[in-house]
């Protein structure tokens, strides 16, 4: 009877990083604002998620193709992470959702800069 209560509390209350986030909120289309310092003009790109299937995504971002987009659902909220590229560099993104927005970071160590960005669904 003790291991049955237990159980019963357990499937009430799931333990931190258990309970089901729905993925789903991160596809569609994200205007993001990759401007390159705050005092910067606003300068917008668009981030597309065109499916997602178990911890895996795809679409484009900044014209590029999405490379090994994997999301994250173990936490409080959705982190995901993927790579781009242009015709000379490899670029490494990574972000999570807050409150309907989406926050994120670039890398290129070819170029030798990161920047943060914010994105709204359009």
């Amino acid at each position: 009877m003790k291991y049955l209560f237990i159980s019963f509390i357990v499937l009430l209350f799931p333990i931190k990083g258990e309970a089901q986030i729905d993925t789903k909120v991160l596809k569609g289309v994200w205007k993001i604002d990759l401007r390159p310092t705050p005092k910067s003009k606003e300068y917008f790109q668009l981030l597309e998620v065109k499916s997602i299937k178990g911890n895996t995504f795809n679409g484009t971002f900044y014209g590029s193709k999405i490379k090994e987009g994997l999301i994250n659902t173990q936490w409080e909220r959705i982190y995901f992470a993927f790579s781009s590229s242009d015709n000379t560099n490899t670029y490494y993104h990574s972000g999570y959702i807050l409150d309907g927005k989406v926050y994120g970071i670039s890398y290129c160590p070819n170029r030798k800069f990161t920047t943060p960005w914010k994105a709204d669904k359009k």
